[in-house]
């Protein structure tokens, strides 16, 4: 890989990207001194710049207008830094499931660049239990056996058509890494497409980093593991708390559907996602793992993947040898089912209430400082 490019990381979801842009965002100085450029034009811009990319920003609860031509910027800054002979690192793990045309959408800004196309991907025993908590986290009352029923166990194969996607059930196509980096890197030399293998339970804080860094360029070894060794972004909930949590999304549904107040999507992920579920219901405990009756579904799978990976002439970094890191990791024979009861005492009606409450509260507060405002800029005296 050449010292000049820029690096589009497209995800896969759940697997460390979270921890990859803390990184980047937390040592973006170092990392410029050493070459390499994380655009920065406000916080989250990368995340909205692949929701503006997606489509999607219903699902996420944002407004379009106010997102439209962010993707375009951060193109921008890549695109003038890449001219000055340095390396730009943008994405976000929501375009990892984009179809060709939005693909065909997010390169065309970055025409005539050397363009590097990098995907991270985690064995799917811990992938299956990561996706079913973050879509319950996202407002999904599923339990596992739903999900292990109509989508684990209820793929068809890859879509077909020249702008397939998505359609298949979800899980195979935001975990399927030969799928996402044929769509996004199908138009570039294969050694411009990176598969980064996300280590195996027990690896070395900042282990993802070194090869991470590694399919970024030289640039980006210059920040070494150690100093990238922070801690997890987004810890688990224990299999008890994913129960509440869907628990209390049916009570907010049940409220809804007989005419009482409802969660705007904003307010909801807001307010029961980030504040509650992430800050308040991740507070360690032993996580859920996926039972080992699905070890053979998803080690078939795995090994076919690998047998694509291999032939694609694509760039590996981490176990390059076998990509023994891939391996589904499950649990054993009797573990705990990761359907598991809410903790004794729990309401979740009472704490849906207490969400619907909140957003009163807040909403009403919103209002008087409007008021407030008005008031102030009527007087002539400017916000306060």
């Amino acid at each position: 890989m050449g010292t000049v490019s820029v690096v589009v990381h497209v995800g896969l979801p759940k697997t460390g990207t979270t921890y990859l842009q803390r990184v980047l965002a937390e040592h973006r100085e170092q990392l410029r001194e050493a070459g390499v450029l994380h655009p920065r034009l406000r916080p989250g811009a990368h995340f909205e710049a692949a929701v503006e990319v997606r489509g999607s920003a219903a699902k996420f609860g944002l407004d379009p207008t106010a997102i439209a031509g962010t993707w375009e910027q951060l193109c921008a800054e890549a695109r003038a830094w890449h001219e000055q002979g340095g390396t730009a690192v943008l994405g976000h793990e929501v375009l990892g499931g984009a179809s060709p045309s939005e693909v065909a959408g997010a390169l065309a800004p970055l025409a005539g660049c050397e363009v590097h196309v990098v995907a991270t991907a985690r064995d799917l025993g811990r992938q299956a239990t990561a996706h079913w908590q973050e879509e319950v986290k996202l407002g999904a009352d599923w339990t596992f056996a739903d999900l292990e029923r109509t989508q684990l166990r209820a793929d068809t194969g890859r879509d077909q058509g020249p702008d397939a996607g998505g359609r298949r059930p979800h899980f195979w196509h935001a975990q399927d890494w030969v799928d996402a980096l044929t769509r996004w890197g199908g138009g570039l030399p294969p050694e411009r497409v990176h598969l980064v293998v996300c280590p195996a339970p027990g690896a070395p804080p900042g282990e993802l980093w070194r090869r991470f860094a590694d399919a970024v360029g030289p640039g980006a070894g210059a920040l070494r593991p150690d100093d990238a060794a922070l801690p997890p972004a987004n810890p688990s909930l224990p299999p008890a708390e994913v129960a509440l949590l869907r628990e209390v999304h049916r009570a907010l549904a049940v409220r809804a559907e007989r005419g009482g107040e409802a969660l705007d999507r904003s307010t909801a992920l807001r307010l029961v996602k980030r504040e509650w579920a992430e800050r308040e219901l991740a507070r360690g405990g032993p996580a859920a793992r996926t039972p080992a009756a699905l070890g053979p579904l998803l080690t078939e799978v795995t090994e076919a993947w690998v047998t694509e990976t291999r032939a694609s002439g694509w760039r590996v970094h981490g176990s390059r040898a076998d990509l023994r890191d891939l391996s589904p990791v499950v649990g054993e024979p009797g573990d705990p089912h990761p359907d598991q009861p809410p903790p004794a005492g729990s309401d979740p009606d009472a704490l849906a209430a207490a969400f619907l409450e909140r957003a009163r509260e807040q909403a009403g507060q919103a209002t008087t400082a409007r008021r407030g405002l008005l008031a102030r800029l009527r007087r002539g005296k400017g916000p306060a």
